[in-house]
Parts: structure tokens; C-alpha cells; sequence
């Protein structure tokens, strides 16, 4: 099996193919946001960026002043987005933009802040509280004649892919669990994606964000029974899982060499497009419930291990798992679909710990996953809600340390 261990870059022709999101990727490709909102004659754009460390660090802040510089556009903006926003934070931007009245809404960060733009800008656009949002579809089944506006999204992280999705995570401040939008209409209009941005990130960030990919094209991967699933969405998934395979390591080990970064923000962003349309479930839907305690990508790699082979008693998800054998390194032939697993698992336990799970959390995580039913039911082994409680626990029990 062909590995990238000399780049073809095959990553540039599979970003064109989405049709969700014009990706606009690669070096530089930051200053095309100016021409584009000069084409579009937009005289009034709010800009989202999270904390100053980030934003200045990143070189965000640099490159926006100099772009806006060159322009006529009155760019007033929203900062200090924390990790993790909650219903609060996103009200607080819903203010911001019923000041500013924008015509477009650019976020420039990492995930959380491009999730609390999406939901916010939805928020405002239909006069609904973010908390009224949760769920499938609520704003499109409520306004089924209206088009919304969608965001443009600039990430500064390479893991999420939420630049590409139509997904929003933000935390319920009275249940502290994270709860899910998942809208049509709010999958950005476009997606800015420099790697340069991302040069700068600490080992920690690099490390959780990039497992996080690499979650979403597994999960993705393993969901063949999707109905929305895209025909190039299997590739997609692969080359992901090829790139974060071979560059996360590179990039631990103190490379500055800048491909490596491409090739982590190039798997983000493929792992953001399979799960547009082939969603993550159960590793995700019990990660909400870890927010604040475990980094996200950390939490969600910990339990891709124990859910994937729990997944492996149905036959379509040992013959998909099959499909990337060899692509994780193993001293034996992988010859079976657990020993795939088994070689994914080492390879995630190279750059993260083992979840260590009290008997209270794995409690916690079983009452939780009710409140986000739909990653229940689009798991490659779908739960029932009425069983969920019990089979969470059951997997978490037995391998909720190891």
C-alpha cells in the first residue's frame, strides 16, 4: 500500500472535489480572502478570532492588518472566543453582529472559534437562541423558504475541519455536556486554508488537533451504512489517514520543514469534508462529556480504540477496516481486522495516553449520551437510545483503561 513517503500532492486534486465549500489551499492563499471580498463589493465584514496568544502568535493578526490595509472595508471585529464556547459566548457574538450589521462574518482561528461563528451567525440570521439550534436541521425545518448566509472560515489549528462542515459543538452551560448543531445552511461559503498559520502551534495543540483528524476519517471511514455519503468519500478518508500517519511524526520530532504542516492541514480538511456527509458517532459522542477535563483530539482518540471494535461485530465494518490495513505500522502482517485496530491503537499511544475512566465518569458519559441521539443512531453499529446507557457502559467498563 502506497504511503506518502514522497508527496504527490494527489490531496490538491481531492479539496477540489467538494462542492459543500470552495477551498481555497496552500501558502498564501490567506490573501486571497481581500480579493474575494472586493469582487463581492462588501464594504462591512465582522471578523471572529479567539484569544490574543493564538490570534497574534499565529500571524493572523498580521496578515489582517496588512490585507485590510489594502482595501476600503470597514472591518470591525470579535475577539477573546475561548476553547470550548458555551451558549454564552456565542450570545455574546449575536450582540456583536446586530451592532456591526454585517455583510459577511470571516472566523479566523481554530475550531472553537469557527463552531461559535457558524452558530452565532445562524443565531442572528433567525432571531433564535442558540439554545433553540440544537439538533438536525432546526433552522432550515423552521424557515424552509429562507437561505441563510454562511460563513467564511480561515483555521490557525489543523484537526477540526470545521472550515468544511455543517456541525457546530458548544457547550450547555446547565448540563456542562457539549451539544451539536448540525445545519445544512451552515457549512461555510468558503475556506481559506495556509498552513502557515498553523507553524506556530505548542506539541500539545498539534498533537490533539491532528488526532482529532484523525478520528473524523476513521469514524467516517467505518460508516458505511451513511445515506448522505459523497462517491469520493472513502479516498478522502484514506488520504487523510495517510497524511496524518505520516507527517504527525515528522512534526513531533522538531521538523520545520513547511510540508509537513501542509500535509496535517490538508488531512484536516479531508477529515472535515468525510464527515459533512459521513458523520462521526460514538468515540465523539462520548468525548462531549470529558470537555475541559481531557483535550478534545486526546479524548476522542482514547475512545476510537474501544468503540471500533465493539463496531468490528458487524461484517460491512471488518471488511471496510481491512481496506487500511498496512497503513499504520506493525511488526506482524495485518491479516485480521483487530489486528488493524490494534496497530491504529499504538500508533495513537505513540503522541497520547491511555483514558483512565472512574466508575462516576463512565456513569456521567452514559447518562450523557442522551442528549445528543443522533450520533447514537449513525453509528456504524447504530444504539438504540434505550439502550445506549448500557452498551456505553459496557465498553467503557471493560476497556476504560487499557
Amino acid at each position: 500500500m502506497s504511503l506518502h513517503n514522497s508527496p504527490d500532492k494527489k490531496y490538491l486534486n481531492l479539496l477540489d472535489e467538494y462542492t459543500g465549500t470552495k477551498v481555497v489551499f496552500g501558502e498564501g492563499a490567506f490573501a486571497q480572502l481581500g480579493e474575494h471580498l472586493l469582487l463581492e463589493r462588501i464594504d462591512r465584514a465582522s471578523f471572529v478570532f479567539g484569544g490574543k496568544n493564538s490570534y497574534i502568535g499565529s500571524g493572523l493578526c498580521k496578515s489582517f492588518t496588512h490585507m485590510i490595509s489594502g482595501f476600503d472595508i470597514d472591518s470591525p471585529n470579535v475577539t477573546e472566543v475561548p476553547p470550548e464556547p458555551d451558549c454564552n459566548d456565542v450570545r455574546r457574538i449575536v450582540e456583536a453582529f446586530r451592532e456591526q450589521q454585517p455583510q459577511v462574518v470571516v472566523a479566523a482561528g481554530g475550531g472553537s472559534v469557527m463552531d461559535a461563528a457558524k452558530a452565532a451567525y445562524l443565531s442572528w440570521q433567525t432571531g433564535l437562541d442558540v439554545s433553540e439550534l440544537f439538533g438536525v436541521d432546526v433552522a432550515s425545518t423552521r424557515f424552509p423558504d429562507k437561505t441563510f448566509k454562511r460563513v467564511i472560515c480561515i483555521p490557525s489549528t489543523s484537526g477540526t475541519g470545521s472550515e468544511v462542515t455543517p456541525y457546530s459543538n458548544i457547550v450547555d452551560p446547565e448540563t456542562k455536556v457539549k451539544r451539536l448543531i448540525m445545519e445544512k445552511q451552515i457549512v461555510p461559503e468558503y475556506a481559506f486554508v495556509d498552513h502557515c498559520f498553523t507553524k506556530t502551534m505548542p506539541p500539545s495543540l498539534t498533537v490533539t488537533t491532528a488526532l482529532d483528524a484523525l478520528v473524523h476519517s476513521i469514524e467516517s471511514f467505518l460508516n458505511t451504512k451513511s445515506p448522505t455519503a459523497h462517491p469520493a468519500s472513502d479516498e478522502w478518508a484514506i488520504e487523510s489517514i495517510k497524511l496524518i500517519r505520516y507527517a504527525l511524526p515528522f512534526v513531533m520530532n522538531g521538523s520545520s520543514d513547511l510540508l509537513y504542516r501542509e500535509m496535517l492541514s490538508a488531512g484536516a480538511t479531508l477529515g472535515g469534508m468525510c464527515i459533512a456527509c459521513r458523520p462521526t458517532s460514538l468515540p465523539h459522542l462520548c468525548s462531549f462529556s470529558l470537555y475541559g477535563q481531557i483535550p478534545h483530539g486526546l479524548a476522542v482518540a482514547g475512545f476510537l480504540p474501544m468503540f471500533w471494535r465493539y463496531y468490528l461485530a458487524d461484517e460491512a465494518v471488518r471488511k471496510q477496516t481491512m481496506r487500511l490495513a498496512g497503513i499504520f505500522e506493525s511488526e506482524m502482517p495485518q491479516t485480521t481486522p483487530e489486528s488493524v485496530v490494534d496497530a491504529a491503537e499504538r500508533f495513537i499511544l505513540r503522541f497520547a495516553k491511555p483514558l483512565e475512566l472512574s466508575a462516576e465518569t463512565i456513569a456521567k458519559i452514559a447518562s450523557d449520551a442522551s442528549g445528543n441521539p443522533m450520533k447514537l443512531t449513525s453509528a456504524p453499529r447504530p444504539v438504540s437510545l434505550e439502550n445506549a446507557a448500557v452498551v456505553i457502559t459496557s465498553i467503557l467498563s471493560v476497556k476504560g483503561q487499557a
